[in-house]
């Protein structure tokens, strides 16, 4: 009887290994890089991308991996490619123009709102005059879950770099 329980078990088990398996199906899409709790990806807005909105230049990105669990525990993370660095959004710059011997001063702000699945980016001239349409600038835009961000004290995250390698992400 033992025996016959045993040879009952063992075919039971070769039959439910052989079911499991199958042909296997077309691989999927590369996803963003980063881990299960941290992800990141570089967005390129071109000129056309941005819309007046009365006050400001507005751009939406729309970015999956926000939603409302992020946004209320977790971090959105926006930076702007800034030539050879990358510069956190917030950002305020300044410059002057001069015209006829007259110097004007002017400053430029930056912002972020975030939503359930993107980010929109407002770029504000301090005169709020539409003047000219942004340049095609890239964005580096990492997520990190609230799992992480709330234990993760230690990271710079004004430093894109800082965050990169405690996250080992991938450029």
């Amino acid at each position: 009887m033992k025996k016959l329980s045993l040879i009952c078990m063992t075919l039971f088990a070769m039959l439910f290994a052989v079911s499991c398996r199958g042909p296997q199906g077309p691989s999927g899409h590369d996803g963003q890089d980063g881990n299960a709790n941290v992800c990141s990806s570089t967005v390129t807005v071109n000129p056309n991308d941005w819309y007046w909105d009365n006050t400001s230049w507005r751009v939406d990105i729309d970015y999956r991996a926000i939603d409302a669990n992020i946004t209320d525990y977790g971090a959105v993370l926006v930076y702007m490619d800034n030539g050879n660095t990358w510069r956190q959004l917030p950002m305020t710059f300044y410059y002057s123009i001069e015209e006829n011997g007259v110097v004007s001063y002017y400053s430029s702000s930056l912002e972020v709102s975030t939503y359930d699945e993107g980010v929109s980016i407002f770029w504000t001239e301090n005169d709020f005059y539409d003047g000219y349409r942004p340049e095609e600038h890239r964005f580096k835009i990492v997520v990190i879950a609230a799992s992480v961000f709330q234990h993760r004290s230690d990271v710079d995250y004004s430093n894109y770099e800082a965050v990169k390698a405690a996250f080992q992400l991938a450029d």
